[in-house]
């Protein structure tokens, strides 16, 4: 490709196999065989095993999955391979055998590792955007950098974090006990945007260097041009905020304080911003603890074995959930409504090809990267197809970075979603909504019965901020308002619901006006929003918040104010939304669904009213007693 297309295939997983006499216990994944009555039937779906056949000879075939042909006698022989995959000279030897139960433990207990590391930076954090918005994720890592373990919590965050620790691996960073990085730079490191901080911890038994800890969070501030480092006329990154290249803020456990001197002295919030950062090192103090238990407790050798097969059993059964999907190249196109500086529509194009057990997502054909501020980057892409792939077929299959490899990316280089340096990418998640967009869009021309209508496609992030009267100090306030979800096969889309890579919560009213001079005067859903269908879609919400104070700046960065999210076969689309300045008033405004430092006065009110989520199904099919009950809940009006 060149200096076309930037390309990401994920390395499908073969096999290296070593056999074992019969009556030594069936572990990981095995197909069993039976010649006589021609019988097979699938044990656990875990990595390590090829195949078990029955009739006369019992054998297990163990596969580390990365050397093909490689078997006891070429063992014995003495063959080696470096392994790609692991990073280093693999021996067969050095494989440690796994009983399932035990493989499901140690996955187990790494999820819910990862799941305490967000409770502990949740329950530390300082701003709203992490206590109440609950934009933030944690994860474990293996040696390699590669994903192992989640928390629960965004979606677009999912995955994002492994691509910069691999960069940091490959470049050949060492890592020291006690040592923490920080970045945040999207164009250096693989990141996300600037607001989104991201640690690492090396994890340590001994010497010895057995993972690491990370988590990602969203920053009330990191300076730039606009409260909130939300700037919707942003042209170049330069504008958007502080840029940080990986970097140690803690060095064999002594704070980086100059660093902490630059940070704080370049954001409106700094007690904030420190606090939440405080919060997200001392939460992967958390997660080392779960890695250096597990390797305690079955030792290094065994717990590398089971992080490598984790991967492998993911890959392994979202392979086979593609795989009898129909063969073929499906397209859809969507658009972002513009880029805040011009007013030109933005094409998000997709062919998404099935070719055997791996997907294809190819978006040649997509605008060129704009220049205003909704531009993706290639890792941001990536993360959102995978995301989509996995919500269509992902059910019960272990989040990690085996998921990765059965999806190739084509992204045109210097593209809306392959933006190159210095473009500004801090509402890249405005792009990334479309692209989830167009992969259900193409996903439903072939499993229609599992995917929904279009849904509100949009962060509807509302900035406010100014100085507090008193001290002087700068205030920040950020929201993020959700939509309507799109309709389902069998059921309505929920109403003013966060959905696909959000995940979000709302701000509540009670903290808005206790940490803001904000007053929230109406909070409702929007009547006949929801596109009409055999099942409806969800409701948009309206949001008016008014102001108390003079000398407010005002930022959006919105979408969805031009082109509804789509109906799906024969539904309707869903109501477009809006920014209104001063609503029902003589002075009503409808603003810019971009705009940036607008200036607010004492007594203004901006309403946020969001895009509904399109129908499913042709309306004439629906249920006359959900058309009554809608009418009855004022869901829809004549």
């Amino acid at each position: 490709m060149g200096d076309l297309a930037r390309v990401r295939d994920g390395a499908s997983a073969s096999s290296r196999t070593a056999e074992v006499g019969c009556g030594k216990g069936i572990v990981g994944q095995a197909t069993l065989r039976d010649t006589s009555d021609g019988v097979e039937r699938e044990a656990a779906p875990l990595p390590c095993i090829s195949s078990v056949r029955t009739g006369g000879r019992r054998s297990i075939r163990r596969t580390c999955t990365h050397h093909p042909g490689r078997n006891d006698r070429g063992r014995a022989a003495g063959l080696q391979s470096h392994c790609g995959a692991h990073g280093r000279h693999c021996d067969l030897r050095e494989m440690k055998t796994l009983d399932p139960i035990t493989l499901e433990l140690i996955r187990c207990r790494l999820e819910a590792g990862a799941q305490r590391m967000a409770v502990s930076l949740w329950k530390s954090s300082y701003s709203t955007v992490i206590r109440e918005v609950l934009d933030y994720s944690t994860a474990i890592f293996d040696e390699r950098g590669h994903l192992i373990a989640q928390s629960a919590q965004l979606p677009f965050q999912m995955m994002t974090m492994s691509a910069p620790l691999q960069f940091l691996q490959a470049r050949g960073d060492v890592w020291n006990r006690g040592d923490v990085v920080l970045l945040n730079d999207p164009y250096d490191c693989p990141g996300q945007h600037l607001p989104d901080l991201m640690t690492f911890r090396p994890v340590f038994q001994g010497r010895t260097l057995i993972g690491f800890t990370g988590a990602i969070a969203h920053m009330i501030d990191v300076g730039g041009g606009a409260p909130g480092s939300y700037l919707a006329t942003a042209t170049e990154i330069f504008q958007e905020g502080l840029r940080l290249p990986p970097v140690k803020i803690i060095r064999a456990g002594r704070p980086n304080k100059e660093l902490l001197d630059v940070i704080r002295l370049n954001i409106r919030e700094p007690e904030k911003t420190l606090g939440d950062l405080t919060a997200m090192i001392a939460c992967t103090s958390d997660g080392e603890q779960t890695l250096r238990e597990l390797a305690d407790r079955y030792g290094i050798d065994h717990l590398r074995s089971a992080l490598w097969e984790i991967q492998d059993g993911s890959e392994r059964l979202l392979r086979a959930r593609i795989r009898p999907l129909a063969k073929g190249t499906y397209r859809a196109v969507d658009h972002v409504d513009d880029d805040g500086i011009d007013d030109e529509p933005i094409r998000i194009e997709l062919a998404l090809s099935i070719r055997g057990d791996s997907v294809v997502a190819d978006f040649t054909g997509s605008s060129p990267q704009v220049r205003g501020p909704v531009n993706a980057t290639f890792a941001m892409t990536e993360t959102t197809v995978t995301y989509v792939i996995m919500a269509a077929l992902g059910e019960g299959v272990a989040k990690n970075d085996g998921c990765r490899r059965v999806v190739k990316i084509v992204a045109p280089e210097r593209s809306v979603v392959n933006a190159s340096f210095p473009a500004p990418v801090v509402s890249r998640v405005t792009t990334c909504h479309r692209i989830v967009d167009v992969m259900l869009q193409a996903l439903a021309q072939v499993i229609p019965d599992r995917i929904m209508a279009g849904y509100y496609g949009v962060s509807n992030i509302c900035n406010l901020g100014g100085h507090h009267t008193k001290t002087g100090k700068p205030w920040v306030h950020f929201e993020i308002e959700v939509g309507g979800w799109g309709a389902r096969p069998h059921s309505d889309g929920p109403d003013a619901f966060s959905a696909h890579i959000h995940n979000l919560a709302n701000t509540p009213i009670e903290v808005v006006e206790a940490t803001a001079p904000l007053r929230v005067e109406r909070y409702e859903l929007i009547s006949n929003s929801g596109g009409q269908g055999t099942h409806r879609g969800g409701l948009g919400l309206r949001r008016d918040i008014r102001i108390l104070a003079d000398n407010v700046t005002l930022n959006l960065l919105g979408d969805r104010c031009k082109f509804p999210p789509k109906g799906l076969l024969g539904g309707g689309d869903g109501a477009t939304g809006r920014y209104v300045l001063n609503p029902d008033t003589p002075h009503q405004r409808v603003m810019p669904n971009k705009l940036s430092n607008h200036r607010m006065a004492a007594g203004d009110v901006i309403s946020m009213q969001t895009p509904g989520g399109g129908g499913y199904g042709s309306p004439a099919e629906r249920d006359p007693v959900s058309r009554e009950r809608d009418r009855v809940e004022g869901k829809t009006r004549e």
